[in-house]
């Protein structure tokens, strides 16, 4: 929390150490969910033979494939967890317009920032989270459903062709591929160059790491967010602009 009388040098927790922590590990499985997969799936490939060699062949490829996708999951229902004890232990409000719930706001900020970037207006005053923020938060959240469904049907297909007609397990299987492919190239088009590669972070955005964001930064990157929590009596301008 920003207290009050504070400079312009000093910090304001953007993220807990729960968040960064899931941060870390949702990278490191992530990563390991697409080099594996990738290798399976190209396994005619120079490139993914010698990954799969590498590590130990394809059935070590197909177990670290599967214990990242568990792991991944194991850190979706943390997050869950962590949302339910924020409501009802805590009393927070995961509505409202601090909170990553999609709003009428963030289309507008769509639009604005459309026309910011075509010369017709102002940037917009984003909140705590940007819509792109919030689309990161959103993919990952009930992308992980339908890859973790999918993900099921390929890896127990004699149990589940019990239960749904068969050509389900090869539908599972495309679905799985393109779903893949799409999460690949968003994390690495979007959000790396929305987040990590803006000129003013770059080469890497910290603030999820370790948590902190300065309060020219947050005034900046975030004035509504800003407006609600500064001091009383304290200016809540852009100190960059005067605005």
């Amino acid at each position: 929390m920003i207290e009050n009388n504070i400079s312009q040098d000093q910090v304001y927790e953007r993220f807990c150490v729960l968040h960064r922590i899931l941060h870390i590990v949702v990278i490191v499985t992530f990563t390991l969910l697409a080099i594996t997969g990738f290798a399976l799936r190209f396994s005619t490939h120079g490139w993914a033979q010698v990954f799969v060699s590498f590590i130990g062949g394809a059935d070590s490829a197909g177990w670290l494939h599967r214990a990242s996708a568990a792991i991944f999951y194991v850190l979706v229902m943390l997050h869950l967890i962590w949302l339910a004890y924020y409501k009802l232990i805590l009393k927070g409000s995961l509505t409202g317009p601090q909170s990553v719930f999609p709003q009428l706001k963030d289309f507008q900020d769509l639009c604005q920032n459309f026309r910011y970037i075509f010369g017709k207006g102002e940037p917009p005053l984003f909140n705590r989270f940007s819509y792109l923020e919030k689309v990161d938060y959103w993919a990952v959240l009930l992308g992980m459903q339908s890859m973790g469904i999918t993900g099921l049907l390929m890896c127990y297909p004699e149990f589940f062709s019990t239960i749904v007609p068969g050509y389900f397990i090869n539908v599972a299987n495309d679905l799985h591929f393109h779903e893949a492919v799409l999460a690949v190239g968003y994390i690495a088009i979007v959000h790396m160059s929305s987040t990590h590669l803006v000129p003013e972070v770059f080469p890497m955005e910290k603030s999820i790491f370790n948590g902190k964001m300065t309060k020219q930064r947050v005034m900046k990157e975030h004035p509504g967010e800003w407006k609600s929590i500064c001091a009383p009596g304290e200016s809540a301008a852009d100190p960059s602009t005067g605005k």
